[in-house]
């Protein structure tokens, strides 16, 4: 085996033709083990998991290394050893190569399927641009399909959102699948996910450690995996390292899922088992209230319903909600046109006070339009049934609240009765 000083860095690591990364890796003992400097280089297997199909869907490549005597060396350390950015060049693809080698060596069924995600630097991605001949090179000589590979690209550290673009459309180009990592950590921007159009986006791990101890950030997850969504990608959330955290996950929408709650990485990748997400799924029926929270809310939803009985007995709407807004957690009650605009002044709890809200230049809401809340539009696609709104924070009141609306028939013509619920206190 040549050793890496004896490589012709010099001549720049980009025109490495494939012989010489192959030439640093060895069998030993039934595994291909890579050689750098002093470091013996070794890859172990995550599995990702779908949580719709409650199976393995593919597999993260992750470097574990060793010094010569045998003590170990964390990723981040071996990576830091090489010098300048030829040598990290090289060693990025010797550690792809390496754990392609060791991916394919393992055996699988005839008709696996999985993925095959594989980090690439960010000298990589600065430094070869829209071609990188090496990888392509790579792919064909193992005979390994290129669309069962997932690209993984550090969209944060590349400052030139023309380059990411180029370097994703680049990979596309070879039949690969393209994951952006670490959404949501430093110099994240969703307009990256809109420009270059990723197959998967990976939540960074800070993201659902957050979810599990802030409700707000619980809030937000949903929302930003739905973003994600719109932009053409699936979701993935790493770093799933507990049930809490693994049901955060389950309810957000996410669509993959990785962590050592569900497995560890090993060196072998592994090919069974749903990693307990079908338990989870019976436990942790997807739901937007605690058990609690849905007891207490029918409370106020049979209250709600005798309003809308004494709207259609041509009560005011003032009287008509006497009763609810006499409960602890009631906010306010309005109507609202099948056009979506707000019928009348919001009639208000007795003690409300809408000069001491954080928003109140919104409070008054006469004539505002809600055609595209959802309480407004599944209320008229749904005439005479109660819809519950997710929680969502309130322009009028400045909390947390969900919407309780369902069409009422009045002479006037038809209308969408709402409540405005405080989730304040039913959690």
């Amino acid at each position: 085996m040549q050793s890496l000083s004896a490589l012709p860095l010099s001549s720049s690591s980009l025109c490495l033709p494939l012989g010489d990364i192959t030439r640093a890796i060895l069998p030993e003992a039934g595994r291909a083990i890579g050689r750098f400097r002093e470091l013996s280089l070794d890859s172990h297997f995550q599995p990702i998991y779908s949580l719709a199909h409650s199976r393995i869907v593919g597999h993260e490549a992750l470097l574990r290394a060793r010094q010569s005597d045998g003590s170990p060396v964390g990723p981040l350390q071996a990576l830091a050893s090489a010098r300048g950015d030829e040598e990290r060049v090289f060693l990025d693809r010797l550690c792809r190569a390496l754990h392609l080698a060791n991916y394919q060596s393992a055996g699988e069924r005839d008709d696996a399927q999985t993925w095959l995600f594989l980090n690439v630097s960010t000298q990589v991605v600065v430094r070869t641009g829209q071609s990188e001949p090496f990888f392509a090179e790579l792919l064909a000589h193992s005979g390994f399909p290129a669309r069962r590979v997932v690209v993984e690209i550090l969209e944060g550290t590349i400052s030139d959102q023309s380059l990411l673009s180029e370097a994703v459309a680049n990979y596309r180009r070879m039949g690969c699948l393209v994951a952006l990592d670490d959404f949501g950590a430093d110099a994240s921007n969703i307009e990256r996910i809109w420009r270059a159009a990723p197959d998967i986006v990976k939540l960074d791990r800070k993201l659902i450690a957050a979810a599990e101890h802030s409700l707000r950030a619980r809030r937000v997850l949903p929302a930003t995996v739905a973003l994600i969504h719109e932009a053409g990608s699936l979701a993935l959330i790493e770093g799933v390292e507990n049930e809490e955290q693994a049901a955060i996950a389950l309810d957000s929408d996410a669509d993959l899922v990785q962590g050592f709650h569900f497995a560890r990485p090993a060196s072998q990748p592994l090919r069974q088992g749903d990693g307990g997400i079908a338990a989870l799924s019976a436990r942790h029926a997807a739901a937007q209230a605690s058990a609690r929270q849905r007891q207490e809310l029918q409370v106020y939803a049979s209250a709600f319903q005798r309003v809308a009985q004494r709207l259609w007995t041509e009560q005011g709407l003032a009287p008509a909600c006497a009763e609810l807004l006499a409960m602890p957690q009631v906010d306010r009650c309005y109507l609202i046109g099948v056009d979506g605009v707000q019928i009348g002044a919001s009639v208000l709890r007795a003690d409300h006070e809408p000069a001491s809200s954080r928003f109140a230049p919104l409070e008054e809401a006469q004539g505002a339009n809600w055609a595209r809340k959802p309480y407004h539009y599944r209320a008229l696609a749904h005439p005479g049934q109660l819809q519950v709104s997710s929680p969502y924070l309130s322009v009028a009141n400045s909390s947390l609240c969900v919407t309780l609306s369902l069409t009422v028939p009045l002479a006037q013509g038809l209308r969408v009765l709402c409540c405005d619920i405080k989730l304040e206190g039913l959690v």
